[in-house]
């Protein structure tokens, strides 16, 4: 792959330009590059929902991808910009936390903390500073790093430059505060991370966690409690049982969501981000 697919993924939503901007930029650099938008409707300033978009959709693109993830509150400041290299794929991002649940793919320990901070980078991980401004757009705004300066490095990428040419190598990477919810006896307690454009109010409670609980097999026994709701059994499908009302399922991110038929369970219960929601087993 000679070019490979330049991925975008942002908090800036689609009304205003700053999207098409970015994209001008990179095929000013380089005219080849395929660019893919995986999303652009990340919650607003919400680092922790981009880092699941992050996880949850990089590992269906081929390997040698470069992502450029902008969710940047703290634009403009002493909080650096990284490119990060793992086996697979590079992420150019503000480094605040977005790479996290990457991250910890390959170091399962990796932000798994109460509080954020700088992190050593996973092993099998490369990360650079772009600190070299021969590779940015003059002049920078301090507002727009996603044009002046993560699209012109992931351009420069893709068209072949070195990862050391952008700037300095790190072995410091800024990891978010995502403690994993863990089991306790027959019960998890987790929290929802987004609500989709449905309204499905998607979780932080895996497969995985699910899985080491014995609840496959046990999914007619399962009981999901969120906004004072009580959810009887996991659901195959959002239509399965059959009848309405509120259902608690597995969705296709691999996390414990909930839905309402054919409705929104989000504006249905008048929650979203960070509502606590437990899960017991009998």
């Amino acid at each position: 792959m000679s070019d490979p697919p330049i991925v975008l993924a942002t908090d800036f939503g689609l009304a205003d330009a700053y999207v098409g901007m970015m994209r001008g930029v990179i095929f000013s650099i380089n005219p080849h590059a395929a660019v893919i938008d995986l999303t652009h409707g990340i919650a607003p300033q919400d680092v922790r929902h981009g880092a699941v978009a992050l996880v949850d959709a990089h590992t269906y693109f081929p390997d040698g991808s470069i992502f450029i993830a902008v969710v940047d509150p703290g634009v403009g400041t002493d909080r650096p910009a990284i490119l990060l290299q793992t086996p697979h794929h590079r992420f150019v991002a503000p480094d605040n936390g977005l790479l996290t649940l990457v991250c910890r793919r390959y170091d399962p320990g990796f932000g798994d903390a109460d509080t954020s901070g700088p992190t050593s980078a996973p092993n099998g991980c490369q990360a650079w500073r772009l600190t070299n401004p021969a590779y940015w757009r003059h002049p920078v705004s301090a507002t727009f790093h996603g044009r002046d300066v993560f699209a012109p490095a992931a351009a420069h990428l893709s068209s072949g430059v070195a990862p050391g040419d952008l700037g300095e190598t790190t072995n410091s990477i800024t990891a978010l505060s995502c403690p994993l919810p863990r089991p306790e006896g027959n019960a998890v307690r987790g929290q929802i991370i987004f609500a989709d454009a449905f309204g499905n109010l998607v979780s932080d409670i895996t497969a995985d966690i699910l899985t080491d609980m014995g609840v496959p097999g046990q999914e007619s026994e399962a009981v999901v409690s969120i906004a004072g709701q009580s959810i009887a059994g996991l659901s195959r499908t959002f239509h399965d049982p059959p009848g309405g009302g509120l259902k608690a399922l597995l969705g296709s991110h691999g996390r414990l969501e909930i839905a309402l038929v054919d409705g929104n369970a989000s504006a249905a219960l008048g929650v979203g981000s960070g509502t606590k929601i437990a899960l017991r087993v009998g």
